[in-house]
């Protein structure tokens, strides 16, 4: 019982959020975008190479890099999605 009912109450939350912010959900959607989906998409898996697989010092360059450009593009995104909100 508890648990559905904080599913419902999940489920309203975000209900009520996207009334909120309807007029402006692209510009929401995108904030969270950066904010989520880069770190799953591209700095995870350069992290976990370099901890788990990654042998050689060039391996681990690049998986450095890839985390590096990827912070930035993380960065960059969510301050161009705040400041065009």
């Amino acid at each position: 019982m508890c648990k559905n009912f904080t599913r419902a109450l999940l489920i309203l939350f975000t209900i009520f959020l996207a009334l909120a912010v309807y007029n402006q959900l692209g510009a929401f959607l995108a904030i969270v975008g950066s904010l989520t989906c880069t770190p799953i998409a591209f700095i995870l898996p350069a992290l976990f190479h370099y901890k788990a697989c990654a042998k050689t010092t060039q391996q681990k360059v690049i998986d450095l890099i890839i985390v590096g450009f990827s912070t930035f593009i993380l960065v960059f995104c969510t301050v161009f999605a705040i400041v065009s909100w």
